[in-house]
């Protein structure tokens, strides 16, 4: 991932993301082996001034999870079930 050029590779094969999707990976990536919760995912990448629900992480990570994932391979960004989203080092 380069933040100069907004370029997202996995592997070779170049992803094309939203300015939200980058911005949602970003702040994943930045914040690696944390479990960051859909509040504090929102107030970071929708802003504070953001209305609406949580459920919006949902929708994106579904979003670059069907971007960046490879089928029969493990998830990139992992759920932890009743707390939000990680993304572990390998």
């Amino acid at each position: 991932m380069s933040l100069t050029t907004r370029e997202v590779m996995r592997g070779q094969q170049p992803i094309n993301l939203t300015a939200k999707e980058f911005a949602l990976l970003q702040y994943l990536l930045e914040n690696k082996n944390h479990v960051l919760s859909r509040d504090l995912i929102v107030r970071h990448v929708w802003g504070y001034d953001f209305v609406g629900d949580t459920n919006i992480v949902d929708v994106y990570i579904r979003y670059l999870r069907s971007k960046i994932d490879h089928g029969d391979s493990p998830s990139f960004i992992q759920t932890v079930r009743g707390m939000g989203y990680i993304v572990k080092d390998v």
